[in-house]
């Protein structure tokens, strides 16, 4: 006999990892237990395990050609990885348009980001101060 509790110790607030989804997987296309029975493996909350399965369910057919939802955990954990990308601080060039091509001229005349900082700074036709490390970003 198999043993399927996959119980294991999360701590609150921690992301899910490709290993979770697996299990998830496994869970909800071969096992068919439905949310609140694999939040109770998973030790999370069900709305947890809903969202999860809604960002990575797929449409598939059977051998009959009907439409089957099954969850995908590389793809789940590919919109979490691009959800992902997009956290951080806003661009402080943003709309700036005379900034950005500036910064653009001044790097085809072969200006090294430290001194485009530094004009930038010094000029008072620009009113933001950028470091340099934004420049080669």
């Amino acid at each position: 006999m198999r043993q399927t509790h996959y119980n294991i110790q999360r701590k609150k607030g921690k992301h899910l990892t490709l290993e979770d989804r697996k299990i998830i997987a496994h869970l909800y296309n071969k096992q068919g237990k439905n949310y609140t029975e694999i939040a109770r493996e998973m030790n999370c909350h069900r709305t947890t395990i809903s969202r999860e399965i809604k960002k990575g369910i797929t449409i598939l057919k059977d051998y009959m050609w009907r439409d089957k939802g099954e969850y995908i955990p590389e793809i789940a954990q590919g919109v979490y990885d691009t959800n992902a990308s997009a956290k951080g601080p806003k661009l402080k060039i943003g709309k700036n348009f005379d900034l950005a091509s500036f910064i653009e001229e001044k790097i085809k005349e072969k200006y090294s980001p430290e001194v485009i900082a530094l004009m930038i700074d010094e000029s008072d036709k620009f009113d933001i101060s950028i470091h340099w490390k934004t420049i080669i970003i």
